[in-house]
């Protein structure tokens, strides 16, 4: 029977964040179709191998823009997974009100709180507007950054080589 899940306080929900990881299980090259959404999983471990994670990729077939891409952090001790960073897409029920002050009319994150999981919510309920991406693509730039994964070039080379569409084209000195 699993253990019994466990109050994480702010101060370890940004540790799990931060600390460098390593891809451990690589994902798919190519992402498989399944129910309507492009599929792929990892496995990611600390550097030092004391903390397991999981990365989910999803992204919907009909619509782009309909995209998550989330860290899980797996206990040792069998408490139960905790979702500590999604990146989304606009979507859900929400953008059927079309009300630009809520989170999810954009692209934006969900980050695992303290008093989430205190109140018994799910600890990623929080969700907050993100200008960091604008697109699957970009999100899985900002995600790889912010999760601190420092073997990623291995897997995803075209990431590597991607520019940010903030970035110009160094105009021909010529």
């Amino acid at each position: 029977m699993p253990a019994e899940r466990r109050d994480y306080t702010s101060l370890e929900l940004i540790k799990f964040l931060a600390i460098p990881k390593l891809i451990s299980d690589p994902p798919r090259r190519e992402m498989r179709l399944e129910r309507g959404h492009w599929r792929s999983d990892m496995r990611l471990k600390s550097i030092g191998g004391d903390e397991d994670f999981r990365v989910f990729m999803r992204k919907s077939e009909e619509f782009a823009e309909n995209f998550s891409i989330g860290l899980v952090y797996i206990p040792k001790d069998g408490s139960g997974e905790i979702v500590l960073l999604r990146c989304n897409g606009p979507h859900g029920e929400f953008n059927r009100t079309f009300d630009p002050s809520h989170p999810h009319y954009t692209f934006h994150i969900h980050l695992a709180k303290e008093a989430a999981i205190a109140f018994g919510e799910r600890a990623e309920s929080y969700a907050a507007p993100c200008s960091e991406f604008a697109s699957y693509e970009e999100a899985l730039q900002y995600f790889i950054r912010t999760v601190n994964i420092e073997n990623a070039g291995e897997y995803f080379p075209d990431l590597a080589q991607a520019r940010f569409r903030f970035e110009q084209e160094e105009e021909d000195p010529r």
